[in-house]
Protein backbone atom coordinates (compact mmCIF):
# COMPACT_ATOMS: atom_id res chain seq x y z
CA UNK A 1 0.00 0.00 0.00
CA UNK A 2 2.89 2.45 0.77
CA UNK A 3 4.29 1.73 -2.68
CA UNK A 4 1.45 2.36 -4.32
CA UNK A 5 0.65 5.74 -2.67
CA UNK A 6 4.40 6.68 -3.07
CA UNK A 7 3.73 5.79 -6.53
CA UNK A 8 1.22 7.62 -6.84
CA UNK A 9 2.35 10.90 -5.11
CA UNK A 10 5.72 10.75 -7.60
CA UNK A 11 3.68 10.87 -10.65
CA UNK A 12 1.50 13.86 -9.76
CA UNK A 13 4.63 15.55 -9.23
CA UNK A 14 5.35 15.30 -12.82
CA UNK A 15 7.01 18.67 -13.98
CA UNK A 16 6.31 19.81 -17.95
CA UNK A 17 9.37 20.09 -19.62
CA UNK A 18 11.06 23.69 -20.55
CA UNK A 19 11.81 24.88 -24.23
CA UNK A 20 13.10 27.87 -25.28
CA UNK A 21 10.21 29.97 -26.48
CA UNK A 22 11.61 30.22 -30.12
CA UNK A 23 10.68 27.36 -31.58
CA UNK A 24 13.31 24.15 -32.76
CA UNK A 25 12.22 22.01 -35.62
CA UNK A 26 13.61 19.00 -36.57
CA UNK A 27 12.93 17.20 -40.04
CA UNK A 28 11.30 13.60 -39.81
CA UNK A 29 10.18 12.61 -43.33
CA UNK A 30 8.53 13.66 -46.56
CA UNK A 31 5.55 11.20 -47.57
CA UNK A 32 5.49 10.99 -50.74
CA UNK A 33 2.59 10.01 -52.84
CA UNK A 34 2.30 9.54 -56.83
CA UNK A 35 -1.12 9.33 -59.19
CA UNK A 36 -1.63 10.12 -63.16
CA UNK A 37 -4.45 12.30 -64.22
CA UNK A 38 -5.37 13.00 -67.88
CA UNK A 39 -1.86 11.86 -69.11
CA UNK A 40 -0.48 14.45 -66.22
CA UNK A 41 1.81 12.64 -63.83
CA UNK A 42 1.30 14.65 -60.20
CA UNK A 43 3.21 13.87 -57.12
CA UNK A 44 1.32 15.34 -53.42
CA UNK A 45 3.74 15.47 -50.57
CA UNK A 46 3.33 15.67 -47.06
CA UNK A 47 6.55 17.33 -45.47
CA UNK A 48 6.89 16.38 -41.47
CA UNK A 49 8.85 17.81 -38.75
CA UNK A 50 8.84 17.59 -35.12
CA UNK A 51 8.87 20.76 -33.10
CA UNK A 52 9.19 22.08 -29.65
CA UNK A 53 8.02 25.42 -27.86
CA UNK A 54 8.48 26.67 -24.58
CA UNK A 55 5.09 28.91 -24.80
CA UNK A 56 2.85 27.25 -27.19
CA UNK A 57 1.92 30.02 -29.33
CA UNK A 58 2.26 28.02 -33.14
CA UNK A 59 0.15 28.11 -35.64
CA UNK A 60 -2.29 30.72 -37.19
CA UNK A 61 -5.82 30.66 -37.07
CA UNK A 62 -7.97 30.39 -41.11
CA UNK A 63 -10.68 32.83 -39.69
CA UNK A 64 -9.90 35.70 -41.33
CA UNK A 65 -11.67 38.21 -38.89
CA UNK A 66 -9.26 36.82 -35.95
CA UNK A 67 -6.28 38.60 -34.85
CA UNK A 68 -4.22 36.26 -37.24
CA UNK A 69 -4.84 38.23 -40.45
CA UNK A 70 -4.01 41.18 -38.50
CA UNK A 71 -0.37 42.68 -38.75
CA UNK A 72 2.33 41.03 -38.50
CA UNK A 73 -0.18 38.31 -40.03
CA UNK A 74 -1.41 40.36 -42.59
CA UNK A 75 -1.64 38.97 -46.39
CA UNK A 76 1.49 40.59 -48.22
CA UNK A 77 3.62 40.45 -44.79
CA UNK A 78 6.49 38.18 -44.59
CA UNK A 79 4.80 36.63 -41.79
CA UNK A 80 1.39 36.03 -43.16
CA UNK A 81 2.39 32.12 -44.00
CA UNK A 82 4.02 30.57 -40.89
CA UNK A 83 5.80 27.33 -43.01
CA UNK A 84 7.85 28.61 -45.30
CA UNK A 85 9.71 26.10 -47.89
CA UNK A 86 12.95 26.98 -50.37
CA UNK A 87 12.51 24.37 -52.94
CA UNK A 88 15.79 23.21 -54.68
CA UNK A 89 16.12 21.30 -57.75
CA UNK A 90 19.39 19.01 -58.63
CA UNK A 91 21.10 20.16 -61.87
CA UNK A 92 24.57 18.57 -63.39
CA UNK A 93 27.35 21.24 -62.32
CA UNK A 94 30.33 21.15 -64.99
CA UNK A 95 32.41 18.96 -63.34
CA UNK A 96 30.14 16.19 -64.08
CA UNK A 97 28.42 16.01 -60.53
CA UNK A 98 25.23 17.57 -59.14
CA UNK A 99 24.52 20.42 -57.05
CA UNK A 100 21.23 21.79 -56.08
CA UNK A 101 19.62 25.68 -56.62
CA UNK A 102 16.89 27.20 -55.99
CA UNK A 103 14.10 26.52 -58.32
CA UNK A 104 12.92 29.54 -60.42
CA UNK A 105 9.12 28.85 -60.29
CA UNK A 106 7.70 29.82 -63.19
CA UNK A 107 5.01 32.19 -61.69
CA UNK A 108 6.89 35.38 -60.27
CA UNK A 109 6.28 35.13 -56.45
CA UNK A 110 5.09 31.61 -56.50
CA UNK A 111 6.29 29.27 -53.31
CA UNK A 112 4.73 26.45 -51.51
CA UNK A 113 4.99 28.24 -48.31
CA UNK A 114 1.81 28.24 -46.32
CA UNK A 115 0.20 28.54 -43.44
CA UNK A 116 -0.61 25.49 -40.49
CA UNK A 117 -3.54 26.30 -37.77
CA UNK A 118 -3.04 26.82 -34.38
CA UNK A 119 -1.98 24.15 -32.54
CA UNK A 120 -3.36 25.19 -28.83
CA UNK A 121 -6.71 26.20 -28.53
CA UNK A 122 -6.07 28.73 -26.10
CA UNK A 123 -4.06 31.50 -25.36
CA UNK A 124 -2.18 30.44 -22.72
CA UNK A 125 1.25 29.72 -22.57
CA UNK A 126 2.42 26.40 -22.11
CA UNK A 127 5.30 24.02 -23.72
CA UNK A 128 4.22 22.16 -26.44
CA UNK A 129 6.16 19.03 -28.46
CA UNK A 130 4.91 17.36 -31.58
CA UNK A 131 5.10 17.39 -35.52
CA UNK A 132 3.62 19.45 -37.73
CA UNK A 133 2.35 17.81 -41.28
CA UNK A 134 1.94 20.31 -43.73
CA UNK A 135 0.65 19.25 -47.02
CA UNK A 136 2.13 19.92 -50.84
CA UNK A 137 -1.02 19.06 -53.54
CA UNK A 138 -0.45 18.32 -57.26
CA UNK A 139 3.05 18.80 -57.98
CA UNK A 140 2.62 18.47 -62.04
CA UNK A 141 4.98 17.66 -64.54
CA UNK A 142 3.23 19.99 -66.88
CA UNK A 143 3.52 23.10 -64.63
CA UNK A 144 6.33 23.00 -63.00
CA UNK A 145 8.10 21.77 -66.05
CA UNK A 146 9.78 18.72 -64.00
CA UNK A 147 9.89 15.33 -65.71
CA UNK A 148 9.80 11.88 -63.63
CA UNK A 149 13.17 11.54 -62.17
CA UNK A 150 13.43 15.15 -61.02
CA UNK A 151 15.21 15.78 -57.54
CA UNK A 152 14.05 18.24 -55.26
CA UNK A 153 14.82 18.72 -51.62
CA UNK A 154 13.56 21.24 -49.39
CA UNK A 155 14.73 24.19 -46.85
CA UNK A 156 12.15 24.46 -43.95
CA UNK A 157 11.35 26.64 -41.34
CA UNK A 158 8.09 28.00 -39.14
CA UNK A 159 7.03 31.23 -37.26
CA UNK A 160 5.51 31.73 -34.28
CA UNK A 161 2.66 34.04 -33.27
CA UNK A 162 4.95 36.67 -31.09
CA UNK A 163 4.11 40.36 -32.01
CA UNK A 164 5.25 42.29 -33.10
CA UNK A 165 8.00 40.09 -34.58
CA UNK A 166 7.39 36.41 -34.82
CA UNK A 167 10.06 34.21 -33.62
CA UNK A 168 11.71 32.04 -37.02
CA UNK A 169 12.74 28.78 -35.52
CA UNK A 170 16.01 27.16 -36.82
CA UNK A 171 15.96 26.13 -40.81
CA UNK A 172 15.97 21.93 -41.45
CA UNK A 173 16.64 20.02 -44.45
CA UNK A 174 14.58 17.64 -46.49
CA UNK A 175 16.05 14.65 -47.73
CA UNK A 176 16.51 14.47 -51.72
CA UNK A 177 12.98 13.67 -53.48
CA UNK A 178 12.74 11.84 -56.62
CA UNK A 179 9.45 13.04 -58.03
CA UNK A 180 6.79 11.05 -60.62
CA UNK A 181 8.21 7.78 -59.57
CA UNK A 182 5.72 5.38 -58.26
CA UNK A 183 7.42 2.52 -56.62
Amino acid sequence: MACLLLLLTLSSCRKEPVYDVVPEIEYRRVEQYHFEEFGVKRDSLVLVVGFKDGDGNLGLSSDTASSDWQAPFNPGSIYHDNFVTTMYVRVQDGAGGFRFEPYPFPVPGFQFSGRFQRLSADERPEPLEGEIKYTINEITSDLFLLGPGAVIKFDIHIYDRNSPVPNKSNVVTTEEITLFQPE
